[in-house]
């Protein structure tokens, strides 16, 4: 038996909870969350212990795997007083605020004998995954040119409102686009320059849209386009791939596999709109099953941290090609 303690009762925590009562032979034994109202709720959801911290989490259960779901700029903070607690990690995209923070996490994680996993949940999503699959089956011959578009619904909000705060998470870029960044990362392989446009300083924070334009090492020019700018709508994302010899396509509101759903934030009437599959089993069950078996087999999780900080890279690089108006080579 895998024992869990989630820290973070937000969406993406309850999301999680969710899913480790799906999975056999593991069990949520606690959820840390500083709200006495988050608290109260994981109770009534799972009937677990809760506690106001990892510190507490630490100190008063016996966890194997700490899966971290607090605010991005907490990611550093909370992940390095897991692996002082020498316990398995799984930590929400992205890996961290900025670049200095990544990199040390790469150094704490450098020859830890625990296993961390960091919440690329995209490469989990069957549409995505099946297109990746396509591309390098060569169905479509040499990819040169990819577009995607990740946005539609409200602006999420969070504890505090902290994704209105740049410095905190980092805007649309960072927080959204980044989803797509790892992606194509993954298909792709590694990009060589970045030139980004935002509306961030020009619009409120909960009005922010971007434009990146990505260009592999490979060769393969993406266009990646993300959105907070829509008022209450359904959340929806687009893929499409030319190469040589063919095209894919992918909407999500023509093919109907994603729709809105949200956990007790957005019954209070905010929260995070979170994708997920009616047709097949739920990517974030799928990433937390992946994370589960990386522990039973002693191999790596299929997003490492020094994956999440090639993404990360990529996304700070956009954030300073928009700010600075230039091209920004890697």
């Amino acid at each position: 038996m895998i024992r869990v303690g989630v820290v973070g009762y937000g969406t993406m925590g309850q999301v999680h909870s969710q899913a480790f009562q799906e999975l056999n032979d593991v069990e949520l034994v606690v959820v840390a969350d500083p709200d006495p109202d988050r608290r109260a709720q994981a109770q009534r959801d799972f009937g677990v212990d809760v506690v106001s911290n990892i510190e507490e989490l630490l100190r008063s259960s016996s966890v194997d795997l700490v899966d971290i779901c607090v605010p991005t700029y907490l990611h550093e903070t909370v992940l390095a007083q897991a692996i002082v607690g020498n316990k398995h990690i799984f930590i929400e995209k992205p890996l961290a605020r900025n670049l200095e923070e990544g990199q040390r996490i790469l150094e704490l994680a450098k020859d830890y004998d625990k296993k961390i996993g960091v919440g690329h949940v995209v490469r989990f999503t069957p549409a995505y995954t099946g297109i990746r699959e396509s591309v390098l089956q060569g169905e479509i011959g040499q990819a040169a040119v990819a577009r995607t578009f990740r946005g539609g619904s409200q602006f999420p909000q969070g504890w505090h409102d902290w994704y209105a705060d740049f410095d905190l998470s980092g805007g649309v870029i960072l927080d959204l686009i980044i989803h797509d960044i790892d992606y194509l990362r993954w298909l792709f392989g590694d990009v060589e320059r970045v030139y980004a446009k935002t509306t961030h300083g020009r619009t409120t924070a909960h009005l922010e849209w971007a434009m990146i334009v990505l260009r592999f090492k490979n060769g393969v020019i993406a266009h990646v386009e993300g959105s907070w700018t829509n008022f209450a709508g359904d959340f929806y994302t687009t893929v499409e791939i030319a190469g040589k010899d063919g095209l894919i396509k992918y909407d999500s509101r023509e093919t109907d596999p994603i729709v809105k759903t949200t956990l007790a934030e957005a019954r209070a009437g905010g929260g995070v709109t979170v994708p997920e599959n009616p047709a097949a089993r739920s990517p974030y069950l799928l990433e937390l099953e992946d994370m589960i078996g990386a522990i039973r087999e002693d191999r790596a999780p299929l997003v490492t941290v020094e994956d999440a900080l090639g993404t990360l890279k990529v996304a700070l690089a956009a954030e300073k090609s928009a700010r600075l108006g230039q091209v920004i080579t890697l």
